[in-house]
């Protein structure tokens, strides 16, 4: 054949690959992209592609000098492993797991038709997508909270400095303006702990290594050993850098706040601040980088030179069976997902018992903000309060879903409170015993906000089970998707004051939840 006929066939060839990966990820594609637009924890990710596109054609011509077929066994376990996260995370409505699987498998085709050595060369990019993916809100909350701590601490120490009157309560400071009788509390949410800058930081740190290396063809990663331990180090500082620039930031804004009131939080300064701190916290960055290069010294050279070349070589002829394997895993996803599901009649849970037991309902149901629910998602809810004849009052919420598949799913407790100022302490799973006999397992937590200290239980019910995992409730919501075509389901969540004594709380929690169980067939069905 012709040299224009095999680049014709090349092309071809690269062309339905592509539609065989759009095929099987379109949805992924399309739900991370928009992410990236909307959340700005995120939003470096929409850069994330041009950089990676000029790495690639930066590194073009060694791409091709160590292209040579890599082992089958290797890429094709990465493959299937892929495609079978893929699967797996549809069906469970889990997206960080859909997204790795899209990592996974680029890895895994690299490798078929290029080869380890090209894989190594492009872990840069490998790692930048990696750090353009969303992490699980759960990890993402575990992440976030301390880090509002810290910022908090850190500010109050700051604003102290100027003779501020200043109380910490967790991550609010509250402030008493000057000539003012009444405090305003400054809330050290997510934006102002670093966790939004952190993640670009730490992205913009590996940048700035890789752009900067003294060896620009080393064999680890495209870093030779200097460069990879300065790379390493200034990702780590990345994180005191974001936080204390944002505590800073809430520094500033805890002065102005003493001086001028509330306008301070408010309009032009809280926009100009937040772009300051991306300014300062990169200058930070790049000056430690200055540093870190005249500390941990480097050489120029390129070890790969002195390595026997390969002869170029690369699975072509046998693209057509991973084409053929991606479009046959995509279809079969798209069948899986779009197949009906079976669909359990119920009864609507405002039809819940207004007394359980000794509980009877205090007052009417109560509602979410409009904006709330459409976080939510739930099919159906219930949000209400129970109460004892010694005053104990419980607060009940059970959000149903008639199907996970389309993105709406439980929203954890673990995942919606820390963001509202709760702190959950002292973990444990219960066993409760319904009067009625049925035995199940709960998640208990002591949560805590300013004055506020409670007991909250909580699980997950539907399909005939009632797990108190979040991740053992997915991995059952996939493999009930599969094998009895539903992810329909309820959380359940209890939650009554201390008091004066934590052991009466948890068993009056422990009470309300078993009946509550006894009770919920007709609305949650088994």
């Amino acid at each position: 054949m012709t040299e224009n006929g095999n680049n014709q066939l090349n092309t071809i060839k690269i062309t339905a690959l592509i539609c065989a990966l759009v095929v099987s990820y379109l949805a992924v594609l399309e739900k991370l992209g928009r992410d990236w637009w909307i959340d700005e924890n995120y939003s470096h990710g929409l850069l994330i592609p041009f950089v990676i596109g000029f790495i690639v054609w930066n590194e073009w011509d060694r791409l091709k000098k160590w292209s040579s077929a890599g082992p089958a066994w290797l890429s094709g376990s990465m493959i299937v492993a892929a495609a079978l996260m893929l699967l797996a995370g549809t069906l469970a409505s889990e997206l960080f797991t859909q997204r790795i699987s899209l990592v996974l498998m680029l890895a895994g085709i690299v490798i078929y038709l290029f080869g380890l050595k090209v894989l190594n060369i492009l872990a840069v990019p490998f790692v930048l997508l990696l750090l353009a993916i969303p992490i699980p809100q759960i990890v993402f909350n575990r992440i976030a909270f301390p880090l509002q701590i810290w910022a908090s601490q850190a500010a109050v120490w700051g604003i102290r400095i100027f003779d501020v009157p200043t109380l910490r309560n967790g991550n609010v400071i509250d402030i008493l303006p000057s000539g003012s009788t009444q405090t305003i509390s400054l809330e050290v949410v997510e934006a102002c702990s670093g966790i939004r800058s952190l993640m670009t930081l730490v992205t913009l740190a590996l940048v700035l290594a890789y752009f900067t290396r003294r060896d620009e063809h080393g064999t680890r990663a495209g870093f030779s050993g200097v460069d990879l331990v300065r790379a390493i180090v200034l990702m780590v500082l990345a994180v005191p850098i974001a936080v204390l620039t944002n505590a800073a930031r809430v520094t500033g804004t805890g002065y102005l706040t003493y001086k001028y009131g509330i306008q301070a939080v408010e309009g032009t300064w809280h926009d100009v601040s937040g772009w300051l701190v991306y300014i300062v916290a990169l200058a930070l960055l790049i000056g430690a980088n200055f540093i870190l290069s005249k500390v941990i010294g480097g050489r120029k050279g390129d070890p790969m030179e002195n390595e026997n070349t390969p002869s170029i070589s690369h699975n072509s002829a046998g693209v057509w069976p991973l084409i053929i394997c991606l479009a046959a895993s995509g279809i079969l996803i798209q069948w899986f997902v779009n197949r009906g599901e079976i669909t359990p009649p119920r009864q609507s849970l405002a039809g819940l018992s207004a007394e359980l037991g000794e509980w009877k309902q205090r007052g009417s149901e109560i509602k979410f903000e409009e904006a709330v629910e459409n976080v939510l998602k739930t099919t159906d809810y219930t949000m209400r309060e129970y109460k004892l004849e010694n005053g104990r009052i419980a607060n009940v919420y059970i959000g149903y879903y008639e199907s996970q598949r389309s993105g709406a799913t439980y929203h954890s407790p673990q995942n919606c409170l820390p963001g509202s100022g709760w702190t959950l302490n002292d973990p444990q799973y219960i066993e409760i015993v319904s009067p009625k006999g049925r035995s199940f397992t709960a998640r208990k937590y002591t949560i805590k906000n300013g004055i506020y200290n409670e007991v909250m239980i909580y699980w997950y019910q539907g399909r005939g089970r009632i797990e108190a995992n979040e991740y053992n409730d997915k991995f059952n919501t996939v493999f009930d998707s599969l094998s009895k075509r539903r992810s329909d389901g309820a959380m359940v969540r209890i939650m009554t004051s201390v008091w004066y004594d934590e052991v009466a709380s948890t068993e009056a929690a422990y009470d309300l939840g078993g009946r509550i169980v006894d009770e919920l067939s007709p609305f949650v069905p088994e």
